[in-house]
Parts: C-alpha cells; sequence; structure tokens
C-alpha cells in the first residue's frame, strides 16, 4: 500500500483547493451494525499509519465537477444544480445496502456495497443533472465500482499484514440504509499521522444542499 494523495479529475489535488462534489451518505446512528463495524475497523488500524474517516464523514462519492474549482462557480448555477440533483434523484431511495467485508487497496481500506445496482442508477442521473448544467466535460471524475472508504494511508504499509488484521474485525459486515444526497464543497487538510514521515489527509466539507432520495 502507498501513501493516498486526493487528486482533482485525474490530477492532483492543489493545496487549498476547494471543489464541488456529490456524495451519498449513510444512516450512521450510534449503536447500529454500521456503526459498530467503523468503529471496530479504526480500533484495528490505530496501530498503521492511515487516517481513519470519522463517522461524521462516512460518505459514497457519485461525482466531482472537475471543469471548475468552487470558487469559480457562481450562486445561480449552484441553485440550478441543487435543482436539478433534487428533481434527478426524486423518488429513488432509500436505498437499503451492506458494507463490508472491508478490503486493503492501494492507498487505504474501503468497504464493498452491496447490492449495488440502484446505486449505479444514483450516480449516473448525479452526473445527468450535473451535465444539464455544467456540460458535457464537466465530470472527469472516473466511475467504478462504488465504494465507502473507511482510512486513507498516510505512509507505505504492508497490505498482507494489514488485510490479515481487518479481516479479523467482526462483525465483518454491516446492513444501512442510504436515504439522501448532498452537494458539497471538499477540501481537505493534511494531519500528523505516527510513523509516517509526511503527513496524511482528512476529508473535510462544507454543505450547500441536503437532498432526500424519497422526496
Amino acid at each position: 500500500m502507498k501513501p493516498f494523495h486526493p487528486t482533482f479529475g485525474q490530477r492532483l489535488w492543489p493545496d487549498g483547493l476547494r471543489v464541488l462534489q456529490v456524495y451519498a451518505l449513510p444512516d450512521l446512528p450510534e449503536g447500529s451494525a454500521l456503526h459498530t463495524l467503523f468503529a471496530g475497523l479504526r480500533e484495528s488500524l490505530a496501530d498503521f499509519p492511515i487516517v481513519p474517516v470519522p463517522d461524521g464523514r462516512a460518505h459514497i462519492t457519485l461525482d466531482m465537477i472537475t471543469s471548475a474549482p468552487a470558487d469559480a462557480i457562481g450562486d445561480a448555477d449552484r441553485r440550478e444544480l441543487a435543482h436539478r440533483l433534487r428533481t434527478a434523484v426524486a423518488g429513488l431511495g432509500p436505498l437499503a445496502l451492506q458494507a463490508g467485508s472491508p478490503i486493503a487497496y492501494r492507498t487505504g481500506v474501503r468497504f464493498d456495497l452491496h447490492p449495488d445496482g440502484q446505486l449505479a442508477v444514483l450516480q449516473q442521473r448525479v452526473r445527468s443533472a450535473i451535465h444539464r448544467v455544467c456540460g458535457d466535460g464537466s465530470t472527469g471524475y472516473p466511475l467504478g465500482v462504488l465504494h465507502m472508504t473507511a482510512g486513507y494511508a498516510a505512509a507505505d504499509v504492508d497490505t498482507d499484514e494489514l488485510a490479515q488484521v481487518i479481516h479479523r474485525v467482526r462483525p465483518g459486515h454491516a446492513p444501512f440504509t442510504v436515504r439522501r444526497i448532498v452537494l458539497i464543497e471538499v477540501y481537505w487538510q493534511r494531519v500528523a499521522v505516527d510513523d509516517a514521515d509526511a503527513p496524511g489527509w482528512r476529508i473535510c466539507w462544507d454543505t450547500l444542499a441536503d437532498i432526500p432520495l424519497d422526496g
């Protein structure tokens, strides 16, 4: 495993950049199965140079506007984006999903998600809504298998050792529900990490619109 570096589309994220993105947010009440799974996984990561994702920043990335930074997208376009997103996703949810088992991948730890068919439909509707406002070339974020990241590596990690440790986390799976998406302004903060020569990255955001899927 190699250190994680955030990307803006397919290039490295410049310091200080803020970007508009759309995330699906999981229901994560204290005591829920997903809350327990996240807590157990964070405990297992304590001896590794990995920045864990806190409960309040758990998310599923649906899309990113890469044609312009956030400060170049005006209030009128932001309002239109929120309107188009509400129209595009109304009545699509809530979505019942399962997270797990946790997977060690090339720059961190993530949860596989299942079943992901309706989640993929949601992602395509979000992309179409963005294109109606910002144009077809506005989303350089590569679409792939949808997932939920649980931690970002801050240094090289022995993936085999990490995989064995996170495999012991129980429960290894958790049902959860997605009831909303958010239009947000994302930025990254550098954080000190034990046993890492360089700081790691912590995701942060400001919410611009909270959009229910059952609207």
